[in-house]
């Protein structure tokens, strides 16, 4: 009798043992919020890939799993649902949240930043060198990404100020919003996925966005002209949750350290330079009754006089505002020399 008992119990100690080893086996799961399109350049070149990467290097440990469309977050609750842990990780675009950022707007502001590659990158190096951090302990940012060269795209052509006079314009972020209304523009604020249906109803005439959303969001197929200028940007930033991150340790945490921060950010950004590229040709080269517009030298000097005072008001408002934009400026200039 007592054999048997010893055998049993020796039997339940190895059982217990095995359930132990597969229980610590589990990958960890890490859901990543993807609001855009299924068909988006962001999904499709960056975030589905990002998540394939960092599975494959974690040896089993993680499984990150992405939810795209409005599964799990949408353009507007993403900061929320990551920090209360509805979503690990997620896309996150600041404009509807623009207020608890104002230091990281500095890289929406008009005619500072050529391309999303300058932009982005500045911003993450600001946040390294604790520049912006104060404002990011709700979350963890892991790759900042800004769609430069914020582009009005119309119903009507814009050529000069008097041509934007009265206009209703679709803006997500706060910085957009002025410029428009320094420019005489009115804007009016939207997110991304409305702005299609305000378009085809008149609500507004037209739309403050980066070049990858026009065609992302087939905004081509209710606007004709585009005004390419440098007039802003709008800020992304891949977020994740504190506590998720605390948690992560091994192989897990080891994959997720190695692609974050910069090679995220810089990778960001050259999937929105990349899709601006390719649909600037799309659009001027491939689609009938589509026009690409530039404003002459001495319209855009208006134009960036009239815009000044928003830079101006920023700077003044913003906490350390002029250490800010100093900063970033420099950041521009160091990596337009390479460094």
């Amino acid at each position: 009798m007592m054999t048997r008992i010893r055998d049993l119990l020796a039997a339940s100690v190895a059982l217990a043992s095995l359930s132990t080893v597969a229980f610590a086996e589990e990958p960890v799961l890490l859901r990543y919020g993807d609001p855009g399109p299924a068909t988006a350049s962001i999904h499709t070149n960056l975030i589905g890939p990002w998540a394939e990467k960092v599975n494959k290097e974690a040896g089993g440990a993680l499984d990150v799993k992405v939810y795209v469309g409005y599964s799990l977050v949408n353009m507007v609750n993403t900061l929320d649902r990551v920090a209360d842990g509805v979503a690990d990780i997620a896309f996150c675009i600041l404009g509807p949240v623009s207020s608890q950022f104002p230091k990281t707007l500095v890289s929406t502001l008009p005619f500072e930043a050529q391309n999303a590659h300058e932009a982005g990158l500045a911003l993450q190096r600001l946040y390294e060198k604790g520049i912006i951090a104060d404002e990011w302990k709700k979350v963890k940012p892991i790759a900042f990404g800004d769609f430069a060269n914020l582009t009005y795209h119309t119903t009507d052509p814009v050529k000069t100020l008097e041509d934007l006079k009265g206009m209703k314009i679709s803006a997500q972020g706060r910085i957009e919003g002025q410029a428009i209304e320094a420019l005489g523009g009115t804007p009016i604020t939207l997110p991304i996925n409305e702005v299609y249906e305000a378009l085809k109803r008149g609500v507004v005439v037209g739309s403050a966005i980066g070049w990858p959303a026009d065609v992302d969001f087939k905004l081509t197929e209710v606007t004709k002209y585009h005004l390419h200028e440098s007039l802003g940007g709008a800020s992304a930033v891949m977020i994740m949750n504190n506590n998720t991150y605390a948690k992560l340790s091994g192989k897990a945490k080891k994959a997720i350290d190695a692609n974050i921060g910069t090679d995220y950010t810089n990778w960001f950004n050259k999937v929105i330079d990349d899709t601006e590229h390719r649909n600037i040709d799309k659009v001027q080269n491939q689609m009938k009754d589509q026009t690409v517009l530039r404003l002459s030298d001495q319209e855009r000097a208006k134009w960036k006089a009239r815009i000044q005072p928003v830079i101006d008001n920023w700077e003044k408002n913003t906490p350390d505002g002029a250490h800010v934009l100093a900063a970033f400026r420099k950041e521009i200039a160091a990596i337009r020399s390479g460094t």
